[in-house]
């Protein structure tokens, strides 16, 4: 659309910049309803471009305002994304330390319990006092 309009103000540009190269030239002077005409034409022309500029520049502060905004909700995302895994890491590392506690706790009992059972196999089989 932006190209039509583009390429049809510039064929009526040349079509007006060659009727007053005509005039220029000592050829027939237009006449005052032409040359009025060709007034209107031309503000049309610059009132046409200043529009789609004016349309152009909307939508391209529109768009950088978008990408801005999708800017932002990524980094923002981003950031909950790294919170949430420091969160994991740390709750995997308490889970980690809690087990591992456990299975030293249950080593210990075990050992306790053996060394109960050591001594307790000793008391038993020592041999009885000498009379």
């Amino acid at each position: 659309m932006l190209k039509s309009r583009i390429l049809g103000a510039l064929a009526i540009a040349a079509l007006t910049a060659g009727i007053a190269a005509t005039a220029a030239n000592g050829a027939e002077s237009s006449s005052p309803a032409e040359e009025a005409a060709t007034i209107l034409l031309n503000k049309k022309i610059a009132d046409d471009n200043a529009a789609e500029e004016a349309r152009a520049k909307s939508a391209q502060e529109a768009y950088d305002q978008q990408v801005k905004r999708n800017q932002e909700t990524y980094e923002q995302q981003l950031k909950q994304l790294q919170v949430q895994r420091e969160q994991d890491l740390k709750a995997y590392d308490q889970q980690v330390k809690q087990q591992q506690d456990a299975y030293q706790q249950q080593v210990k009992q075990q050992q306790d319990a053996y060394e109960q059972q050591l001594k307790s196999a000793q008391f038993n089989s020592a041999p009885p006092p000498a009379p």
